[in-house]
């Protein structure tokens, strides 16, 4: 082990860090709502509007590279600070688009800046000082999904009339929150000598990352579309969308209070098997309101417990859950993508099933982990 800071956050830090984790809910939920405003605002199908969301993702990756590169060698803080900078940007260029391929630079550009904040701030988390780090993290993230939440409703009462107004209150409010982060200290652990590929291990929770980002995204992205087909108005089909990214927050917040004896991995499968199934009454239209509430409860804490999980696995080098973001990015990029091209072939109604199949797979890599 090279020498290292511990890695500090003080209190005005943990504010700026929930605070950013609520705006980036906010965005990134926008997303799935949005589709059927962005067909009439630009003139483009509902499958290319889809896209949309693994544009974001595709932007994330190279930031979440650049950030694996420069957490290292540069101080956290200044990365936290240049990324939601950059965020802003991105929003401003798409409260200012004027046609869909300015759309989605704009849309590029605050991927860049979420990849490099996920990756920054859920690692710092994950190996700064204190006991209770699965429990800081999943309250970070509940903070994410409670922004998810507004997310949907803002977009349903300004977005055809306020459209422009809603992203250039989205950058300026990302560039209020960003001094906070100047409480933050320390640097990540690195193992010296170690190769900074990733091992089979780390390879296995790659798989199942990339695969519980696409089903929380394609859950949120097309879950509005399908309430719609089944009879659902678009204000109420918005509506329950928000439930599903409530029911994270819930989630999240809930597993605070689990006690410490119980493994991050008992809690990480349990959610993925429960999610599969809850995605997979989906299908039936009159359970679906309800199932998709219930899946959103079930895999909220995956994302931020398995992180805390491997990182218990390899606490001496961070490198090994920092492949975990580039595979978020993968997911979220490709994920929701190949499930719109799926659903573009057999249909909206099939949605459910189609994400419900993502997170049979989820539930099938997270055990492979967990018998190594």
């Amino acid at each position: 082990m090279r020498a290292e800071e511990r890695v500090l956050l003080s209190r005005r830090a943990i504010v700026s860090i929930a605070a950013t984790f609520l705006l980036m809910g906010l965005v990134v939920s926008a997303y799935g709502p949005l589709l059927e405003h962005l067909t009439r605002r630009f003139g483009v199908s509902l499958p290319v509007a889809g896209a949309t969301i693994s544009v974001h993702f595709l932007g994330s990756l190279p930031g979440v590279f650049v950030a694996m590169w420069a957490i290292q060698r540069l101080r956290a803080r200044d990365i936290v600070m240049t990324s939601s900078a950059v965020v802003a940007i991105g929003l401003a260029i798409i409260a200012f688009a004027s046609s869909w391929p300015m759309f989605l630079a704009g849309v590029l550009v605050v991927g860049l800046g979420f990849g490099a904040l996920v990756l920054s701030l859920n690692q710092l988390v994950a190996y700064s000082a204190g006991a209770r780090r699965s429990a800081l993290l999943n309250a970070l993230n509940g903070c994410y999904s409670a922004g998810a939440v507004a997310g949907p409703i803002l977009v349903a009462a300004f977005a055809t009339r306020h459209f422009a107004t809603l992203y250039l209150a989205g950058a300026f409010v990302w560039l209020v929150v960003i001094p906070g982060a100047t409480g933050i200290a320390g640097r990540l652990p690195v193992a010296a000598g170690v190769p900074a590929r990733p091992g089979v291990l780390v390879g296995i929770f790659i798989c199942a990352f990339v695969l519980y980002v696409a089903v929380e995204n394609g859950t949120g992205g097309w879950m509005t579309s399908h309430l719609e087909s089944t009879g659902i108005a678009s204000t109420s089909a918005a509506t329950i969308t928000s439930g599903f990214w409530l029911a994270l927050v819930t989630g999240r917040l809930l597993i605070t209070v689990v006690p410490a004896r119980i493994p991050e991995s008992t809690i990480v499968l349990a959610g993925s098997a429960l999610g599969a199934v809850a995605l997979f009454l989906a299908t039936i239209a009159p359970l679906a309101p309800f199932a998709y509430v219930v899946a959103g409860l079930v895999i909220a804490p995956i994302f931020p417990t398995g992180i805390v999980w491997l990182a218990k696995l390899r606490p001496g080098d961070s490198r090994a859950t920092a492949w975990l973001f580039p595979a978020a990015s993968i997911g979220g990029t490709f994920g929701p993508g190949l499930i719109g091209i799926v659903i573009a072939s057999a249909g909206v109604a099939w949605a459910p099933a189609v994400v419900g199949l993502v997170a049979a797979g989820m539930f099938v890599a997270f055990l492979a982990a967990s018998r190594r």
